[in-house]
């Protein structure tokens, strides 16, 4: 299974795939798929951040094979962060680096929840990042906290799920300004859904008013 790039300086370029669900029954374990975003999907999510991410630093969390990130990295950003827990998908993300000769990312291989809780307790802050994870944990404690370390790290994130899900309006991060550090409140507001066929991405936002995280 291959998956091109749809637009930017790699535009047509094609990324080694992941398995296929379901492919050759009992030979791949669960933790190995991957879901790629659809084309369509993809080419509407990246219209929408145009302008966005022109030098941006990146974070693609659930990475898989890196699809969001290497578009990213197409479009513009200065360099990525790849977390995926599976170390089979990581050497894919780090054959597709090489396919399109670039080195301007690092990968993680760990889980996501784990590797976002660290990164925010080292102070760490992305301008954009990507969530991606297995669709089924939507809904869960786990979804939601995963999703609230996200809008922690970045003021722009962008959660992929099924477009019969329907994504929460608000993420409350931090509830009160912190005397202790002077943080600002922050809450990442979803501005928009788009759909197509089974997937959907929702955009979330640090709400207006709130400080930008520190470089």
């Amino acid at each position: 299974m291959s998956v091109r790039i749809s637009g930017g300086v790699f535009r047509g370029r094609v990324l080694a795939g992941p398995p296929r669900a379901g492919s050759r029954a009992g030979s791949t374990p669960m933790v190995e798929w991957a879901r790629p975003s659809a084309v369509r999907l993809r080419k509407s999510l990246f219209t929408v951040l145009a302008g966005e991410l022109e030098g941006a630093r990146v974070l693609d969390l659930c990475a898989g094979v890196g699809t969001l990130g290497f578009e990213a990295l197409s479009r513009g950003a200065r360099d990525c962060v790849f977390v995926e827990r599976s170390p089979r998908l990581g050497r894919l993300i780090e054959r597709n680096a090489a396919r399109l000769g670039t080195n301007a990312f690092r990968l993680v291989v760990e889980d996501a929840l784990g590797e976002v809780r660290r990164l925010l307790g080292a102070g760490r802050r992305f301008d954009v990042a990507f969530l991606d994870p297995p669709w089924e944990i939507w809904g869960s404690e786990p979804g939601v906290a995963l999703l609230r370390a996200a809008v922690g790290l970045a003021p722009l994130v962008v959660a992929e799920h099924r477009s019969s899900w329907t994504a929460p309006p608000s993420v409350v991060v931090r509830p009160e300004r912190d005397p202790r550090t002077g943080s600002c409140p922050l809450v990442g507001v979803k501005t928009r859904t788009t759909a197509a066929g089974d997937s959907a991405f929702s955009l979330y936002r640090w709400e207006e008013g709130n400080e930008r995280a520190d470089t």
